[in-house]
């Protein structure tokens, strides 16, 4: 399973997000995404099953308090 995207799929992609990018950049993207796309679908799938569909993410996002913050 794998789809390849191209430079010039990602030249699409930039132009509909507004967010120009390089020509080598296009090509590192392609390879990234030909890679994660496939993998988060697969993902996608698994999850959908009737035997996964009770499980939730376990997302946790922390911030500190106020007078914790230490950077201004």
């Amino acid at each position: 399973m794998g789809e390849e995207f191209t430079a010039k799929e990602i030249e699409v992609f930039e132009l509909l997000a507004d967010l120009p990018l390089k020509a080598e950049r296009r090509a590192a993207v392609a390879g990234i995404l030909s890679v994660w796309v496939p993998a988060a679908n697969e993902l996608s799938r698994k999850m959908a099953e009737p035997q996964h569909r009770a499980l939730t993410p376990n997302v946790r996002f922390t911030h500190p308090a106020a007078e914790e913050v230490t950077e201004r």
